[in-house]
């Protein structure tokens, strides 16, 4: 979901009524009225075979033949009688999971110190709800179901308090996703010490105890490291903790946390002055962007930096409200602009679509525009491009890739599952070259509710 940047560029008012990031500040006088709906650690080396086209979430045992998941017999609830043994079908392929509690020295894993789990994409979706805590099958900071149908009966809670993928990016041939009040989740190739049966690694690297007082504002590169900016949120609440102190947080490789790092260009803000940073984002041209906020006198500048290693210098509201226009399609590399083309065409027209594009190549999102100026009709966009091949998903999930063949683009119409109403996709990135990530988000007006990922086996583009 575009939260920011997408609308600051067509009028301040849409901004107020449609993008989280002006609600939050430019308003004072809005009050967030969001309503409420009703509200272990396995084994080591537990093998967990989730079968999503069923109703309920079945854990099972698994044993490996030829690389085939075979499926045991179910565990039968307590009170009920045992069935005969029925002779076994013919074995269907599915996703798993493995809990990695202990492997190979650390020493041979690469970058990170060893995975939170190890992943088997398949077609049917596996399915991750971000949570606070541990999950009931010992993954910390995630639960696995099999359908957002099945989510927790999380409260609505507006969005700069909700824990849910707040942004992605894509380093090299990893993909890493900002956890708003969390912290990172990684995923990627699993590494050679994992068995062959599992062909991706997620590796959790967070910091709850400090990233739970402050809203994830933005992700991006610096000095090639994704790295996030933290601020206080004083819209929907009244802070009651101190500036963000380091208010930047680098994912470094070796490292279990988050290191936090200083950044040149917020030098003009110091914290002892109790300035908050937001509304940080690159403009086409190459320059970044940000909002100074000094709560306890109400003061706001807005600063734009050729580089993040100087300092940022002043500009104006106009300057910095056109820094968020989104590119036109024209300006998109051609696999993507195919994307986007067919993308924009199945949305309609007559509709504002912006859509949100992360590549290896960006050092952070780049955004494109339909062209239509029909505000009452936003849809936000999700997409990639990698190498040759570009993606394009709506928030109902449906999507296109896109890729070169021959020297000719050839465009693949694709559907990731429906979800439940009040449901949107709202990201989406590639997971090593096997399977998608794709957030998803449980949303009523300025609230989200439940909120996670699902991966899924990449299309045939």
């Amino acid at each position: 979901m575009l939260r920011k940047p997408a609308l600051p560029i067509i009028l301040s008012a849409a901004i107020l009524k449609s993008m989280k990031l002006w609600v939050k500040q430019e308003n004072k006088s809005f009050t967030c009225a969001v309503p409420v709906k009703l509200s272990c650690l396995l084994p080591m080396l537990l093998l967990l075979v989730i079968s999503c086209s069923r109703s309920s979430l079945v854990v099972e045992s698994i044993a490996q033949s030829s690389g085939t998941a075979v499926l045991l017999q179910e565990a039968q609830p307590l009170g009920t009688a045992v069935p005969e043994k029925a002779p076994m079908p013919e074995p269907v392929p599915e996703p798993l999971i493995e809990q990695m509690l202990e492997l190979a020295p650390v020493a041979v894993l690469p970058d990170w110190p060893q995975p939170l789990a190890i992943i088997k994409s398949g077609e049917h979706p596996l399915w991750f709800e971000l949570i606070d805590g541990v999950s009931e099958t010992g993954l910390d900071g995630i639960r696995l179901f099999t359908t957002p149908a099945n989510a927790m009966l999380n409260d609505f809670v507006p969005w700069p308090l909700a824990r849910n993928v707040s942004a992605m990016l894509l380093q090299d041939e990893r993909l890493v996703l900002a956890i708003n009040r969390e912290g990172f989740l990684v995923v990627e190739a699993a590494p050679p010490t994992i068995p062959q049966v599992a062909d991706l690694a997620l590796y959790r690297i967070a910091n709850r105890a400090y990233w739970d007082k402050y809203t994830v504002d933005a992700l991006f590169l610096f000095e090639g490291s994704p790295t996030v900016l933290l601020y206080r949120d004083s819209f929907f609440i009244n802070p009651t903790v101190n500036v963000p102190d380091p208010r930047s947080f680098a994912l470094i490789p070796g490292n279990t946390s988050p290191l936090g790092l200083e950044i040149p260009a917020f030098s003009p803000f110091p914290d002892a002055d109790v300035w908050d940073l937001d509304s940080f984002r690159q403009g086409a041209e190459g320059a970044w962007y940000f909002r100074g906020l000094q709560q306890n006198q109400s003061k706001i500048q807005y600063f734009c930096a050729q580089s993040l290693l100087m300092p940022a210098g002043t500009v104006s509201l106009g300057v910095f409200m056109n820094s968020a226009s989104p590119e036109v399609l024209d300006a998109a590399p051609p696999v993507l602009g195919a994307a986007l083309e067919a993308a924009f065409e199945r949305s309609g027209r007559f509709k504002l679509n912006i859509a949100a594009i992360i590549s290896p190549d960006f050092a952070y999102p780049r955004h494109f525009s339909s062209g239509a100026d029909n505000i009452d009709n936003l849809v936000e966009l999700s997409g990639y491009m990698t190498d040759n091949i570009a993606v394009a998903l709506l928030p109902d999930g449906w999507g296109v890739g896109a890729c070169i063949d021959s020297n000719r683009i050839r465009v693949t119409q694709f559907s990731l599952p429906a979800l439940p109403q009040g449901f949107v996709y709202t990201g989406v990135g590639p997971a090593g070259d096997s399977a998608l990530v794709v957030s998803w988000e449980e949303q009523q007006d300025l609230g989200i509710g439940a909120a996670g990922f699902m991966l899924i086996k990449t299309p045939e583009f």
